[in-house]
């Protein structure tokens, strides 16, 4: 019976499938243990969240409780309250039980994960939502008290809690202070501009408050080895293939799956992947994906569309009169939509040279600028 396929692009991957990131999570996590509060930042799709999984495995094993809450799509104070109680509904063991005591004390008659949140329409509800939101922040400090056991509380998608309101940050900033010896924190985020916002602008209560790191494109070394062990032990070679995959992937974690496992798809069994299989790969990866890239492209602004497109081509340089002329822009129109590019996440700064995130979307830019994407094949 011929393996199942290997390469894992549809969600995050266990602690063991993380493509190296070993310093990375051995960095975030003794920050944790000396209770420094971080700012983890990472484009979308780039194992930010498989990478907190590794540290709460790894904080685990030393004794510390971890506590992952994702905010993603959060729009009212009643949702945090219920994605805090969800991220301490699975604590396990004696931890665990004092953590759901704690909640039902909060809120009786209320189960852990049970459901929206029901609550009633008298008056004072705002005030009392409130104190339920102060009740579960400080849950840290009172397994603390009960255990002597720091907690670590990674806040996947952090960034969300701007839609809820404007002093949301700063009811969670005033808890949050007072933890000392109990807790340790990683903001995590894929929005660089909402991100930058929540801390890096004086006004806001987390100004400061937690140390920046940011995950960088995955080295191509450690892509080709877990690639290439995989195809062995199923019983393929990677061969000529490995190289371009390579190559178009740019160190994305998650595009470098997607590819590997399309190419992984197109490998006979004890076959080696050629390079008609690479042609196969690029076909089906670029149909499946074409209306997801599309979508992209169209949510862009018409000079950030100029301006990715520009640096995707490379060359000359972004304010260079060819590539102005060429894309129709001018050096102030260039500098803002990539400021906006930025900000949106769709363009970062590697080394000495701005580059976009997506190295799919940037090849399918590439494309359409020469003939309306219509050779994506080459």
């Amino acid at each position: 019976m011929d393996a199942l396929n290997p390469f894992v692009f549809t969600q995050p991957v266990g602690p063991d499938d993380l493509i190296d990131r070993d310093d990375e999570s051995d960095r975030l996590l003794a920050l944790a243990k000396g209770g420094h509060a971080v700012r983890l930042s990472a484009p979308r799709r780039y194992g930010k969240t498989s990478l907190l999984r590794r540290i709460g495995r790894d904080a685990d094993k030393i004794g510390m409780n971890y506590v992952e809450v994702d905010f993603y799509g959060v729009l009212s104070e009643i949702e945090v309250a219920e994605r805090l109680e969800d991220g301490y509904a699975v604590l396990r063991s004696k931890t665990g039980e004092l953590a759901r005591s704690a909640i039902r004390t909060l809120r009786p008659g209320i189960s852990v994960g049970g459901g929206p949140v029901r609550v009633d329409s008298r008056p004072r509800v705002e005030e009392r939502t409130k104190r339920l939101l102060t009740g579960l922040l400080d849950l840290p400090v009172r397994l603390f008290e009960r255990t002597g056991t720091r907690t670590l509380v990674a806040f996947d998608e952090f960034q969300a809690l701007l839609a809820v309101g404007p002093g949301i940050d700063g009811l969670f900033r005033s808890r949050i202070q007072r933890h000392g010896d109990a807790a340790s924190y990683i903001f995590a985020g894929s929005h660089p501009g909402l991100m930058a916002q929540l801390f890096a602008r004086q006004e806001r209560p987390f100004f400061g408050q937690a140390r920046a790191f940011e995950l960088d494109p995955l080295d191509d070394g450690d892509i080709a080895e877990y690639i290439g062990e995989r195809f062995e032990r199923t019983r393929r070679s990677v061969g000529a293939a490995l190289e371009p995959l390579l190559d178009l992937a740019a160190g994305h974690p998650q595009r470098a799956m997607l590819l590997a496992h399309q190419l992984w798809e197109q490998t006979p069994f004890e076959g080696e992947a050629d390079a008609e299989c690479w042609q196969r790969t690029l076909a089906t990866v670029f149909a499946e994906q074409d209306e997801a890239l599309r979508a992209a492209w169209d949510s862009l602004e018409t000079k950030e569309q100029a301006v990715y497109a520009a640096l995707a081509v490379g060359g000359s340089g972004l304010f260079a009169e060819r590539t102005l002329t060429r894309f129709n822009l001018s050096k102030s129109s260039a500098r803002y939509a990539r400021e906006a590019l930025v900000r949106g996440g769709q363009v970062r700064k590697i080394d000495s040279r701005w580059l976009p995130v997506d190295p799919l979307l940037a090849r399918w830019s590439v494309e359409l600028q020469h003939n309306g994407g219509e050779d994506l094949l080459r």
